[in-house]
């Protein structure tokens, strides 16, 4: 694909360019705004996809899906470091992004992007690069000399999400165990069947069968179960699987 790109951060722009580059497409890196509009504006033949920076704008005063109708761009676009994800993933995020703001604009199927999606948010999320991409940096804790209520505290505490990390550290939990628990805890609001947990694999791009799931699925539990440590069960009921955080 014929991709361009912009972020205030020329590096980021480079880097993003030579994995994408790598895997086959072909990437144009613009280091100014005004060199991407006037460029836009020029060609006759649009490029495949925009990639941009998040904070290349005021979103509350700008809006790139009305400029782009007014001026008749018809180019999709994403933002690469966008921090208000709608779903577990951003190469999802992307798509239903895409389809959400641009289908009116754009008569284009989405579905032919998801590779390289993947591809970006392996590179996104990568942990030797993302804490050097503006709006991903990992909140410090908060000190508690902020929180005047010991209870809000306490909460803090006993809800933040790091314990599957303690506990695969803990365990030595072979890496496709701790995918399998970390999609649980990311739907720790619902009740999975085994074909819902399936779904999950394949929205990630990832397969598994049903048999392999179910040999997966009672080895992560044993290992649960033989972690004195651990605060948290998968409970089953009626063939489906909830994640359940508990106080120890």
């Amino acid at each position: 694909m014929k991709l361009f790109l912009y972020s205030q951060q020329r590096e980021i722009s480079q880097i993003i360019s030579d994995h994408l580059s790598d895997k086959g497409h072909l990437c144009f890196i613009f280091d100014t705004m005004s060199d991407l509009s006037i460029t836009l504006r020029s060609l006759k033949t649009m490029p495949d996809l925009l990639i941009m920076d998040y904070l290349s704008f005021n979103h509350d005063i700008f809006n790139i899906y009305d400029y782009f109708k007014f001026t008749n761009i018809k180019v999709p676009v994403i933002f690469y470091n966008d921090p208000c994800l709608l779903c577990s993933t951003r190469a999802i995020h992307w798509k239903i992004q895409l389809e959400i703001t641009q289908k009116r604009f754009l008569n284009m199927d989405f579905s032919s992007y998801q590779t390289l999606f993947r591809d970006l948010e392996d590179l996104i999320e990568s942990k030797e690069f993302k804490p050097y991409i503006s709006l991903l940096q990992t909140p410090k804790k908060l000190p508690e000399s902020l929180i005047k209520d010991k209870y809000t505290l306490q909460y803090l505490q006993e809800n933040k999400d790091d314990c599957i990390h303690q506990f695969k550290e803990r365990t030595n939990l072979p890496n496709n165990l701790f995918y399998l628990l970390t999609l649980l805890q990311r739907n720790k609001d619902l009740e999975l069947s085994y074909e819902d947990i399936e779904e999950l694999y394949k929205e990630n791009g990832k397969s598994i069968t049903k048999e392999s799931l179910k040999v997966n699925m009672s080895k992560l539990k044993k290992y649960i179960h033989n972690d004195k440590k651990c605060n948290f069960l998968i409970y089953h009921d009626k063939d489906r699987y909830r994640f359940v955080r508990y106080k120890i």
